[in-house]
């Protein structure tokens, strides 16, 4: 049968149940639907043109045709068939050689068109498979047509509004979580790095079809969409078989001009989300597919969606032979529940004629939940359409995702996958990315599953993909109306029809005599076919031979090939068939696609790579080697020879580490290497062979030189799309002014000439593997606008400084990214330490206060005190507030307190500290030499020797009850963030593995007094602390009288509570409630008796409503300052409590605020006034003043010893030395 090419026309095709009786029989008086009916009586009908004409469709009674003149257009229409809709619409037959075409599959018959265009109508679309055409017709005209003898019925062309879903931050922040944890958990389990997309493909167990290698190859999937963006980076390598823009009835499906700007918006993203394929940063599921597009969404219209685009749209799909088809509509104008049965909708009867024919099609299940529609959409109402609902990266189902059942009470949807806060591409750039929100994305994930059941089993009709997809579900044994069959399982869908077939293929081989034993494993759902095992072979391209497989026993079988003279190619497959007739291969493409091997001597040398080792650091010394090999046959050995300054050294061999890697490490010990020296080195790799083949590479020479530091430099400076950020004022910050600046180059070299020996990686490329034997790691991102944005990148960053790794960040946007939009809180917190962002453009850089003698700005050079920074755009400078266990170096001018130069520690040793955080674009830095200055000190920083971990702090803690002393079981001690202990049972505790420097040492515990101190240890010192605590209560007081908080007023407002109790305060903790419509604009600080101020708010919170709560309970105290500040103060008095709005636009009142003063009770004396225990009181002022009072109670006459000791435990002074005194104090 000949197939001849398709040629494209404006009017194209669609699905449709329909009888064709093939008489002219006019006898019954055609109708006018019940929906055109209302259309037309209702004068506020919103879908009339300006003339007044409504779109209808208008369908005959036949195709004109009888007897010979139908039996020679079916046979045209089934020569006019391509062949990929013939392979499949073959399957779809139960009689070999049966018609491939039916009466829907031919073109309307003309004169009924033009009866119809002489009414004045005008043809919009044809539908061969409704045999209908649409029209837009006047009233009058509708009338004529109806009164036709040849029409059958005029109706209401539907509209469609889709209901976009917001894309909550919640939901993309719950993806990005799960993401990560994904990543961390070990996202190199999969032969692919997934990127953004891991979570979500995961959750439908997608990943395993891919390195089985089913990708969709082979298989054809049409959209239905608005336009395409094919251009971006996700998108480009997708094979895009046609594309039809029916909105403009041409051939380009992006934008035009014209176009609205988002006109290419949602088509873009749901095709990456079936098919984008950006290693490590997007991957959909069948990338591995081809398509065709259909545009057929006008976006410029209200109601985008005309149902006569959709159905010519899927009609034309059909001629190009497509299998799956995947859409997503909305809720119809002008219907009501009861016509979401499956057969009232156009296009929901085109949409299972589409699937008569063979193609799978695949819709979203809407986005109505919750709304006044509250049901599903068309088409996927029909019975034979798989309706896919929305799930969130938990499993729930999504707040919008429209619930079943159908009217005639069917379970819809019939599965899910996520459809919340997916990622997607974006459509205004080539390279950016985003999230969205709706069935719309759970759609094209079913679609892609269902590409992936096909590819393995290409065979398979639309009904059983539909069943194994449900079958296979997470709740497949009790479906519902929520979910339908549950999350889909793509591992398992596409393994529920015919056999599985693991074989490991035969390599070339040196025999010729025979017999060649192919062994495999097939195992399958249902009973196999023993007759249907077969093993197919042929020589030198000749033709097929099979041989039965041999049944081993537990699954396994086996074939024998004959052998073969030297010099033959034998190709070969597997084929596997099982009792429901379904017959798969291995290869899955055979015969097209087939193992092969050789016979004969082998002289095929093995393929061999290495990189060349450059100069190795003593410091990191032994240097490692490796090397990819692989042979046609087998590799027999790798070994590395090698010369030492010119003196030959024992060969060594690499070690096989799986795959085709092999690698080892230099077997030269660290004492017998120098600098200077020089090793030069050749790899050997042989193969099997009879007679070996040999590769040799090299030789390559390195030399051993000194190095400050190994570090690797992540160069994330790639620009990207820039979406909107508002600045503190609310109002849009500029976008960049000239070329990007940034400098990772510049870095390297500068770290390079200073001694460092640096690896530079690009981020996209980034994995685990470049973090080996690294010292410290550079992030430099300089004035990208979308830092960060790999979510591999920042996992591995994770995980990097998670254990322990130093790191230096660079970059002006990375802290807001993080932080606040799009935000990546566990990034944020964990690896950054910024807690909330303050500003952009917040001037030059100048030293925090106590900061002047900091190493960062001394070591190895001295800084100078303020950098000018030159903002050209919001790429290059944010103002981030630190996090408690972080601090400040570098302030911005604009900021006090806030992060120009952040420095986390995870011990409190001050020669170091394990990040350092530039929240800036040091390229923006106006003198060049100071930015090249402060990076080298900030890498000196991290690399300098903290000394050994090998001081300790130990002591006890005790109280008083009555006149009896006790030490305290259970009492917290802490020396600072992972430094924490409680006290034993005997009231005794100790911190050790502590680094020289100085701790705040806070002692606590329920319902006692919480005791602060600084403690100084030296290297290898153990310190000894008493602490004692009493019991406390706590004052509360409450100032109620509101108070306007004027607008843009930095002078602010002030509200006192004045405390009567005394005594020295344990804790402090301050409720509030402050009504604020933009809390970014608010400071709160909160001032003692004593003059001790806390900034409690310091302009955080963006955009956020409202602060209520407790600091120190449920709020964060956002300092400077910190409420332990107050800690041994005495509260009698005023206590003030300021509160500004620093912004214009927003306005706000102090309702209330309160505190919560936790006090000692009285314990001190007897009725006599004499102490009870004898005890050691505090130093008033400290001891390192000229002078200083130290307090001692005595209960009885005692003669005391008094000694003041220094760190080291030696005496410095005797204070009292054994001389009686009273008791007293």
């Amino acid at each position: 049968m000949m197939h001849r090419t398709i040629r494209l026309t404006a009017a194209v095709l669609l699905v449709a149940s329909m009888g064709f009786a093939l008489s002219a029989d006019a006898a019954d008086r055609p109708t006018v639907t019940k929906y055109l009916e209302r259309a037309l009586d209702d004068a506020s009908y919103p879908h009339r043109d300006a003339d007044g004409r409504l779109a209808v469709w208008v369908y005959f009674r036949d195709k004109g045709l009888d007897g010979p003149s139908l039996a020679a257009a079916l046979n045209r229409a089934e020569d006019d068939l391509s062949d990929r809709a013939a392979r499949r619409r073959a399957k779809m037959t139960t009689v070999k050689g049966a018609r491939l075409v039916d009466a829907t599959d031919l073109p309307l018959h003309r004169p009924y068109l033009d009866a119809v265009s002489a009414t004045g109508a005008r043809l919009r679309r044809e539908s061969r498979w409704l045999n209908a055409a649409s029209f837009g017709a006047t009233p009058a005209e509708i009338d004529d047509i109806a009164r036709l003898p040849q029409v059958a019925k005029v109706d209401l062309v539907n509209m469609f509004r889709r209901d976009e879903v917001p894309v909550r931050p919640e939901d993309v922040a719950s993806r990005e979580a799960r993401n990560a944890e994904l990543q961390a958990t070990g996202a190199d389990r999969w032969d692919l790095a997934y990127g953004g997309t891991l979570a979500e493909l995961e959750q439908i167990n997608v990943p395993p079809l891919h390195d089985e290698g089913i990708t969709g190859a082979g298989v054809l999937i049409g959209m239905l969409d608005t336009g395409f963006r094919t251009t971006h980076v996700a998108l480009a390598p997708v094979t895009v078989i046609a594309s039809w823009d029916f909105v403009n009835d041409d051939g380009d499906v992006d934008n035009q001009p014209g176009d609205p700007s988002n006109a290419n918006d949602h088509g873009t993203k749901t095709m990456s989300t079936i098919m984008g394929y950006a290693p490590g940063a997007h991957v959909g599921p069948a990338f591995g597919a081809q398509v065709v597009l259909a545009k057929t969404e006008d976006v410029s219209q209200e109601v985008p969606i005309e149902e006569d685009n959709w159905v010519a749209g899927i009609e034309w799909l059909d001629t190009y032979g497509i299998d799956v088809a995947t859409s997503s509509l909305g809720y119809i104008d002008w219907y009501v529940f009861s016509d979401l049965d499956g057969n009232t909708a156009a296009c929901t009867i085109a949409a299972d004629l589409a699937v008569g024919k063979g193609i799978v099609v695949c819709n979203s299940a809407g986005n109505e939940r919750g709304t006044i529609w509250d049901h599903i959409i068309t088409p996927a109402d029909g019975d034979s359409v798989i309706a896919a609902g929305a799930v969130t990266s938990s499993g729930s189902y999504a707040y919008f995702s429209s619930p079943g059942p159908s009217y005639d009470g069917r379970i819809k949807p019939d599965v899910c996958a996520l459809g919340s806060g997916n990622h997607v591409v974006s459509s205004t750039d080539d390279t950016s990315y985003t999230s969205a929100s709706g069935t719309s994305f759970s759609g094209p994930l079913t679609a892609g599953v269902a590409t992936l059941v096909l590819s393995r089993v290409p065979t398979l009709t639309p009904m059983q993909v539909r069943d194994a997809m449900r079958e296979t579900a997470s709740q497949a044994a009790t479906p519902d109306n929520d979910y339908g069959w549950g999350i889909l399982d793509a591992h398992a869908a596409a393994h529920y029809y015919g056999a599985g077939i693991a074989h490991d293929p035969l390599a070339d081989t040196e025999d010729t005599i025979g017999p060649y034993l192919a062994t495999c494993t097939i195992t399958d759902r249902v009973a196999l076919d023993p007759t249907a095992l077969k093993l197919f072979w042929n020589v030198d391209g000749g033709g097929w031979n099979e041989t039965t497989l041999a049944d081993l026993g537990g699954d396994a079988y086996e074939a024998a090939l004959p052998g073969q003279p030297a010099g033959s190619d034998v190709a070969y497959y597997l084929s596997a068939g099982d009792e429901l007739g379904i017959v798969t291969t291995l290869p899955l493409g055979a015969p097209g696609e087939a193992f092969a091997f050789h016979v004969g001597p082998d002289i095929t040398d093995p393929v061999v790579s290495h990189q060349p080792l450059g100069d190795q650091p003593l410091l990191t010394w032994p240097a490692a080697v490796t090397v990819n090999a692989s042979d046609n046959l087998g590799i027999a050995s790798v070994t590395v020879m090698f010369d030492q300054d010119g003196i030959p050294q024992p060969d060594f061999p690499l070690v096989h580490q799986g795959g085709d890697l092999y690698a080892a490490d230099f077997p030269v010990p660290a004492e017998q290497v120098q600098l200077d020296d020089v090793f030069t080195y050749s790899v050997r790799v042989t193969d099997t062979a009879a007679v070996p083949n040999e590769v040799v590479l090299g030789p390559y020479s390195f030399a051993i030189i000194d190095a400050l530091g190994v570090a690797l430099l992540i160069d994330d400076t790639a620009a990207k799309g820039e979406e909107p950020k508002l600045g503190e004022d609310k109002k849009p910050l500029p976008p960049h002014t000239g070329a990007h600046k940034a400098l990772p180059g510049d870095i390297d070299r500068w770290l390079t000439d200073a001694g460092y020996v640096l690896t530079a990686v690009d981020a996209a490329a980034l994995q685990a593997s470049d973090f080996d034997n690294m010292q410290f790691v550079v992030l430099s991102c300089g004035d990208n606008t979308s830092p960060v944005a790999d979510a591999n990148l920042r996992t591995l960053l994770g995980g990097w400084v998670g254990g322990g790794g130093k790191l230096l960040v660079e970059g002006g946007e990375v802290g807001y990214d993080a932080e606040s939009s799009p935000g990546y809180p566990d990034f944020a917190a964990d690896v950054l330490h910024v807690s909330d962002w303050r500003s952009d453009s917040a001037g030059d850089l100048q030293t925090a206060d106590g900061m002047a003698g900091h190493p960062l700005l001394n070591l190895p050079h001295a800084i100078p005190s303020v950098l000018a920074i030159a903002y050209s755009g919001y790429g290059d400078e944010d103002a981030m507030d630190p996090t408690p266990d972080a601090y400040v170096v570098l302030e911005p001018a604009s900021y006090a307190g806030a992060g120009g130069v952040i420095v986390y520690d995870d011990n409190p040793a001050p020669q170091s500290a394990q990040v350092v955080n530039f929240c800036f674009n040091a390229a923006a830095l106006t003198d060049t030499t100071a930015a090249r200055r402060l990076v080298e000190n900030a890498a000196a920083f991290l690399m300098a020797d903290e000394g050994e971990a090998t001081a300790s702090i130990s002591g006890s803690v005790s109280s008083i009850s009555g006149d009896v002393a006790f030490l305290i079981e259970g009492a917290a001690v802490s020396a600072g963030p992972g430094l924490e202990t409680l006290t034993d049972e005997y009231g005794y505790f100790i911190l050790d593995g502590l680094y020289a420097g100085t701790y705040r040492i806070v002692v606590s515990k329920a319902d006692f007094t919480t005791v602060t101190e600084f403690v100084e240890v030296g290297e290898g010192q153990a310190v000894y602390r008493d602490y004692w605590l009493q019991a406390t209560w706590t004052a509360e007081y409450y100032q109620g009288t509101p108070v306007d908080i004027p607008d843009n007023a930095p002078a602010g407002i002030t509200s006192t509570i004045t405390v009567t109790d005394d005594g020295a305060i344990s804790a402090v903790t301050v409720p509030i409630d402050v009504t604020h419509t933009w809390i970014g604009d608010l400071i709160v600080e909160l001032t003692s008796p004593e003059g001790t101020t806390v900034r409690l708010h310091d302009r955080s919170g963006s955009s956020s409503d409202d602060i209520l709560g407790t600091y120190g309970v449920t709020l964060p105290v956002d300092g400077p300052g910190e409420l332990l500040d107050f800690v041994g103060e005495s509260p009698f008095g005023d206590w003030t409590l300021f509160v500004s709005d620093n912004v214009g636009s927003d306005t706000g009142t102090l309702n209330g605020w309160g505190l919560y003063i936790t006090l000692p009770e009285p314990v001190t004396a007897v009725g006599d006034g004499m102490p009870r225990v004898t005890r050691l009181l505090g130093n008033a002022p400290n001891p390192f003043n000229p002078r200083t009072v130290i307090a001692f109670e005595l209960s009885s006459a005692q003669a005391p010893l008094l000694a003041i000791f220094d760190l080291r435990g030696r005496e410095v002074r005797r204070l009292l030395d054994g001389r009686a005194l009273p008791a007293g104090r």
